[in-house]
């Protein structure tokens, strides 16, 4: 998922989405009967019609989006609860005299830099100002090169996207990869797409580009040419790069290539001398695009130096410009209003405790659990997932479209999955890094350096099979592919996604839906090219191969014809990944929710019956309300379909909920056998 969630590889992917009011209670202050909030309902909407609006319609109508926020749910509320837990944390270490090099004084004197906005006010571009100097004096495009690699060991990533991690196919060790990178808006689609929409997105991004460099002291005139250089630049990398759909393909983004090869194609990179200045030794590498670094070769030659000097100052200024003074936080924001509609900056403790959790994950994720993760917890949470495990084992078993070779290879990969839960076995020590309570950005450096040494620190050697890519106090989930296997943090495992004190059907409609769709992710159309062991690899029969495209082309179709806002549909091809994970995870959790006693009685709670609360529980996880701005840009970009084609979409395409609430032909919930789409 992300559950958002997301996939770690794409994870990158990787729940990611928004939160309901009634999660602010635990589980054990209140009753079975009362863990559904039915205070959300629309009566007016029929569930057989649009189960998203019958279960949360109520609520959307009722509800206002802060101001300060893109959209607004379950999410989103639970994501509040956290950063006030997290800001109880900060303050309290902030306020104590702890000692120095311990987690406490790290992540208690990072705030309280982050939050001292006098002294940040009083600096203004100052801590800027050494770096744009440096960035000045660059004649050549090796010049720019060692400028780019030098930003890479601050914890920046401009003009490329480097980074380290499992090979795809030999995953057990870490290698490099390069990929496309370079741009300032989203995608590529913002680059080339012809709707006044995107042509407005761009034109207020050229104007964002002026503005921080006129803050930084240019010349206003000069600020707009030198803003169309950089504009000029990014439309020619935008060109050069894939589209989101094409990233989608694991062997056509995977290309092992010797540095002798790659210095003999593209000299202008520099290639024998690049992984040095980047800090790595390296004899071959993975490049995921080779054309984006075929068309930059050519770039580094026919771009002026001075307009490389142009970008990179700004892509510097735009980095650092969330954590400057007013004026560069402002002409920030200004940009992220037209992506997100948001009307209000959020508060300024809430940026700087995300940004902290960013930035000192582990530190100040051992001061979460401590405080606030339940350990008994845990044990119920893996008998859950142990079931759902199990569950999916019989249905693989059970399967008439799939070969007996392919399904003890599946199987297997089942059977090898590794589930984290709540925090990992092993904290990142810090002790390498320097934080001061008085200089913010040189915090942010640090930070950035110690992140960027650890990453290349692990380049040749045994993948860590035990890391984690998102801290405990995350609300998300993700399936790594590299490493098979699921990890859900602390942060997720609390109402509304788990009760520990809930009953059956609530918890699995939720946190077991979420488990089983990121085990799916192990089986959907990218995870299923990789084996148990996370190598890129083909064991699949090319009968079952053919059988599962039948099936997955089902799932395209039926979101391709689902309309977000205006004329926008989701995209099949790009969401494919996260919705045959979301009719996967429903699907396998249901059917592991019928193992339990409650799933096998037909005893009602408030007048529901179980299968109707499995369902409900699914249905207000997903309760949101979002603005257009962000709707059109997650269409856009995001892999995941929005809230209510999470609930309608899957739920279509399963007997059990037909029969929960009395589906019947000529229902908009209702579509015949033939166009239901059901992979795993």
């Amino acid at each position: 998922m992300k559950l958002a969630l997301k996939k770690a590889i794409t994870l990158y992917l990787p729940i990611c989405i928004l939160i309901i009011s009634s999660c602010n209670q635990s589980a054990g202050s209140k009753g079975q009967s009362d863990l559904l909030d039915t205070s959300g309902i629309d009566s007016t909407v029929r569930p057989q019609d649009d189960f998203f609006h019958y279960v949360n319609g109520g609520w959307i109508k009722k509800t206002e989006i802060p101001a300060s926020e893109g959209r607004w749910g379950s999410f989103t509320i639970l994501q509040q609860k956290t950063q006030l837990e997290l800001k109880f944390i900060l303050d309290s270490c902030a306020n104590l005299k702890a000692a120095k090099g311990s987690n406490a004084q790290k992540v208690g004197d990072f705030y309280s830099s982050a939050m001292d906005s006098s002294t940040i006010e009083q600096k203004g571009f100052q801590p800027l100002q050494a770096d744009m100097q440096r960035i000045n004096t660059l004649q050549s495009s090796r010049d720019v090169l060692k400028e780019v690699a030098f930003e890479y060991n601050m914890g920046l990533s401009p003009l490329i996207s480097f980074s380290a991690g499992p090979d795809a196919k030999n995953s057990d060790v870490v290698t490099e990869y390069f990929n496309q990178g370079g741009l300032g808006l989203p995608n590529k689609d913002y680059y080339t797409k012809m709707d006044s929409s995107t042509q407005n997105i761009r034109k207020a991004y050229t104007k964002y580009i002026a503005k921080v460099l006129t803050l930084s002291g240019d010349d206003s005139t000069l600020a707009a040419a030198e803003a169309a250089s950089v504009m000029k630049i990014e439309y020619a990398l935008a060109n050069a790069s894939k589209k989101p759909v094409e990233l989608r393909d694991p062997y056509a983004n995977y290309h092992k290539m010797a540095v002798a090869e790659l210095s003999k194609k593209e000299p202008n990179m520099n290639w024998s001398w690049l992984p040095g200045a980047l800090g790595v030794k390296a004899d071959s590498v993975v490049v995921g695009q080779p054309a984006y670094y075929a068309a930059l070769n050519n770039m580094l030659l026919s771009v002026s130096v001075s307009d490389w000097k142009n970008y990179l100052r700004f892509r510097y200024i735009n980095f650092f410009a969330p954590y400057l003074s007013t004026p560069f936080v402002n002409a920030n924001f200004d940009l992220e209003k037209m992506l997100t509609g948001q009307k209000e900056l959020q508060p300024r403790w809430k940026r700087m405790a995300k940004l902290t959790d960013e930035k000192l994950g582990d530190a100040l994720g051992e001061l979460y659990v401590k405080k606030f993760f339940p350990p008994e917890a845990k044990q119920r949470i893996l008998d859950l997932v142990n079931n759902i495990q199990q569950t999916y084992k019989e249905r693989i078993d059970s399967f008439k479209w799939m070969s007996d070779l392919t399904k003890q290879k599946a199987i297997g990969k089942l059977n090898a999955f590794a589930k984290k839960i709540g925090y990992p076995d092993k904290w990142k020590d810090y002790s390498s890094v320097d934080i001061s309570r008085n200089d913010f950005i040189q915090n942010l450096k640090n930070t950035g350096h110690f992140a960027y040494q650890y990453m290349i620190n692990k380049i040749g050697k045994p993948v860590d099979r035990s890391e984690w890519f998102m801290t405990p106090p995350t609300i998300n989930a993700y399936y790594n592919t590299s490493t098979n296997d699921i990890n859900f943090p602390a942060g997720i495992l609390q109402p509304p996604f788990f009760y520990k004190n809930g009953d059956d059907a609530i918890n699995y409609g939720a946190i077991g839906a979420a488990m089983g769709h990121e085990m799916t992710h192990g089986f959907d159309d990218q995870g299923r090219k990789f084996d148990a062991r996370g190598n890129l690899k083909n064991w699949w029969l090319p009968s079952d191969s053919a059988n599962f495209k039948k099936r997955t082309d089902l799932v395209v179709n039926q979101y391709n014809h689902s309309l977000v806002v205006d004329t926008l549909h989701i995209n099949g091809e790009l969401t494919q990944g996260e919705n045959i994970a979301d009719i996967g995870g429903v699907t396998i959790a249901y059917a592991a929710f019928k193992k339990t006693a409650e799933g096998k009685s037909d005893k009602k709670i408030d007048g529901l019956t179980p299968d109707q609360r499995f369902f409900m529980s699914w249905a207000e996880i997903w309760r949101a309300k979002t603005r257009p701005e962000i709707a059109r840009m997650l269409i856009m970009t995001n892999p995941h379909s929005p809230a209510m084609y999470r609930v309608n979409n899957p739920l279509s395409d399963i007997p059990a909920f037909y029969k929960a609430f009395h589906v019947k032909p000529g229902d908009k919930m209702y579509l015949p056998d033939s166009l239901r789409a059901q992979v795993w």
